[in-house]
């Protein structure tokens, strides 16, 4: 797991920061104040 995480930091930084700015960036402004369900994201 650890020999993946360092091959592949970089993906799961920038997963966590596309993540992390979907959630305060919606959820911030009051817009998408909805909890977030899986399957059925739309952007």
């Amino acid at each position: 797991m650890m020999e993946w995480l360092t091959q592949n930091w970089y993906w799961v930084l920038i997963g966590i920061a596309f993540v992390a700015l979907h959630l305060f960036g919606h959820g911030g402004h009051g817009g998408h104040s909805k909890p977030i369900e899986p399957g059925k994201h739309t952007s």
